[in-house]
C-alpha cells in the first residue's frame, strides 16, 4: 500500500477511532465519578499493564517483579488467560493445557507455580475475591493487563509502553492501537518504557519523559526497561547446547516477532522462520512440519512457545526432536525501579 492510500486511509478510519475513544472516555468518566462499582481487594495488588493491543512486554515484567517480591512476600497471579477456550475461575496446575489456561498464565506456572499459585478468571473481581476467600495466604497479587478492566482497582498501577510504539505517537482503535484516549495514562503510579537498547542515550530518555508526562500526573516516575537473552535451554535435556552462528530455524507466536528475529539473527544463523499469530495454539501438522526441520537444523522458539509444543512433541512420542527455547530477563538501566517497587510494597502500613 502507497504512503499516499496509507493516509487516505486513516483518514476514513478517523470517525470511527473517535466513537471507539468516546465509548471508552464515557465509561471512564462513569468509574471515575463513582457510578460504577469499583472494588479494591484488601489484599495488595499490582496491575502489570498498557494502553495499546499488541505485545509491550508484560510476562516478562510479571515474572521480573514475582522474582523481586517474592523472597519478602507471598506472591499470587491472576490472569484473564486470553486465548483459552475455557470460561471462569482456574487454577493453572502440572495438568493444565494452554487451551485449558491460556499460554501466559501456563508459562508462570512452569517458572515459579511451585512458589506463587497461579490463576485465571476473565471476570477479575470474581477472581481476586476467590483468592481471598481460598488462598489466605496471598499477600500480593499480580494482575496480568488488568488496566482497562476498570471494575477492580488495584493499589499499584504500572503502565507499560514500548519504546518501539510509545502511547504518546499512537492512536485510538482503529487507527492505531490504542484501546483508550491517551490520557488514560493518569491512572498509572508509574510508567515503564519496555524494549529499550540499554545504549538509550539521557538526551533521548529525557524526550521521552517530556513527552510521557504531558499525559501523566506530574510525580509520576518514569523507568527504562530492555530485554536480554539467556542461553537457549533445549526441549529435552539430552541435546547439545548451541553454539554461536549455528543454523537455526525460527518459530514464534508472539506479537511482535522482529525483536526475537533480530537477536536470533545476531547470534545464530538463521535459515528460515515460522510467523504465527499472537498465542496461537500449535496443530500437530504444524508440529509434523517443524520436526522435519528439526532433522536438518534445530528449531529455536520463544519461551511462551515453549510451553505450547512440548505437550504436543510428548503426545505425539517426539521427544527426540531438535527443540530449544530462548528465555529472556527484564533489566532496568538503574536499581530505581526495584527501590520504587519495595518502598511501595514494604510500607509499614502493609507489612
Amino acid at each position: 500500500m502507497s504512503r499516499k492510500l496509507s493516509n487516505a486511509f486513516r483518514w476514513i478510519l478517523w470517525p470511527l477511532s473517535f466513537l471507539y475513544g468516546l465509548v471508552t472516555y464515557v465509561r471512564n468518566y462513569l468509574y471515575n465519578k463513582g457510578l460504577l462499582n469499583i472494588y479494591q481487594s484488601d489484599i495488595y495488588t499490582i496491575n502489570i499493564g498498557n494502553l495499546t493491543i499488541g505485545g509491550t512486554g508484560k510476562t516478562p515484567h510479571i515474572e521480573y517483579l514475582q522474582q523481586l517480591l517474592a523472597k519478602q512476600k507471598k506472591i499470587t497471579v491472576l490472569s484473564r488467560g486470553y486465548g483459552r477456550k475455557t470460561k471462569g475461575y482456574r487454577e493453572v496446575n502440572h495438568a493444565s493445557l494452554p487451551e485449558e489456561v491460556g499460554d501466559e498464565p501456563l508459562q508462570f506456572y512452569k517458572k515459579f507455580g511451585h512458589q506463587s499459585p497461579v490463576f485465571v478468571c476473565e471476570k477479575r473481581v470474581e477472581g481476586i475475591q476467590r483468592i481471598e476467600k481460598e488462598q489466605t495466604h496471598a499477600q500480593v497479587v499480580l494482575l496480568d493487563d488488568a488496566y482497562q478492566h476498570r471494575a477492580i482497582k488495584p493499589h499499584l498501577n504500572l503502565l507499560l509502553t514500548d519504546i518501539g510504539r510509545l502511547f504518546y505517537r499512537d492512536h485510538v482503535l482503529p487507527t492505531g492501537l490504542l484501546r483508550e484516549f491517551r490520557d488514560g495514562a493518569k491512572r498509572a503510579d508509574a510508567v515503564i518504557v519496555t524494549k529499550c537498547s540499554m545504549a538509550l542515550s539521557d538526551a533521548e530518555k529525557k524526550e521521552i519523559q517530556e513527552n510521557i508526562r504531558r499525559f501523566t500526573l506530574p510525580a509520576t516516575p518514569i523507568f527504562f526497561s530492555g530485554f536480554t537473552y539467556a542461553t537457549p535451554i533445549a526441549y529435552f535435556p539430552y541435546l547439545p547446547v548451541l553454539s554461536e552462528k549455528q543454523s537455526v530455524y525460527l518459530v514464534s507466536g508472539i506479537a511482535q516477532p522482529a525483536l526475537f528475529e533480530e537477536a536470533a539473527a545476531a547470534y545464530y544463523t538463521l535459515v528460515g522462520y515460522s510467523r504465527l499469530d499472537d498465542h496461537h495454539l500449535f496443530k500437530e501438522e504444524e508440529v509434523r512440519k517443524f520436526t522435519e526441520i528439526s532433522r536438518r537444523y534445530p528449531i529455536l522458539t520463544t519461551e511462551k512457545d515453549w510451553v505450547k509444543l512440548l505437550p504436543l512433541l510428548q503426545k505425539m512420542g517426539l521427544q527426540q526432536k531438535n527443540f530449544y527455547y530462548w528465555p529472556i530477563r527484564v533489566t532496568f538501566d538503574s536499581p530505581y525501579f526495584d527501590q520504587f517497587i519495595l518502598s511501595e510494597v514494604m510500607k509499614p502500613s502493609r507489612v
